[in-house]
């Protein structure tokens, strides 16, 4: 099973669009750094998020998280918690910022956002990519049109 250590946005999106549960199918464990945790408490996020993060599920663990040095400095703590955190656990990293996933792969991390978990699941037969994509649009996430069209266009190849 993979590892996972997640950001905050991505967590956001799956709990907003019901296909949080993809995740302890796709991964196994996810590990959230407590910056993240505290992120997702904010009154600024959503209720449901705030609901779901007061009770975690048991393939949730929060753990404190070392940053290293020289991340630059225009990431913020949480980017730069969850970066720590897979670079100690060797696990990959659930992030959509652009600038956080660039930084990591130079550090080695191999990265997936929402999108990727979602094309995962719709993979694995967990939910349908057209659904998801539908109800992730109705968030607040900027991905552009060109990632949609991509996403589904790989979803509807044949396997083989």
């Amino acid at each position: 099973m993979i590892l996972l250590v997640a950001d905050a946005g991505p967590l956001h999106y799956l709990v907003q669009i019901g296909a949080v549960e993809v995740l302890p199918v796709l991964a196994g464990r996810v590990l959230l750094p407590d910056a993240v945790w505290r992120e997702l408490r904010e009154p600024a996020a959503a209720a449901m998020v705030r609901e779901w993060t007061a009770s975690l599920p048991p393939w949730v663990e929060v753990r404190q998280s070392p940053t290293p040095s020289g991340l630059p400095p225009q990431l913020s703590a949480a980017d730069q918690a969850c970066i720590g955190l897979a670079l100690k656990t060797q696990a990959m990293l659930l992030m959509d910022d652009r600038r956080g996933r660039r930084v990591a792969e130079q550090l080695g991390v191999h990265t997936i956002g929402t999108l990727g978990i979602l094309e995962a699941a719709s993979a694995k037969g967990l939910l349908p990519l057209p659904d998801a994509i539908r109800q992730l649009r109705q968030t607040n996430i900027y991905l552009t049109e060109d990632l949609y069209a991509a996403a589904l266009e790989r979803d509807a190849r044949p396997l083989g």
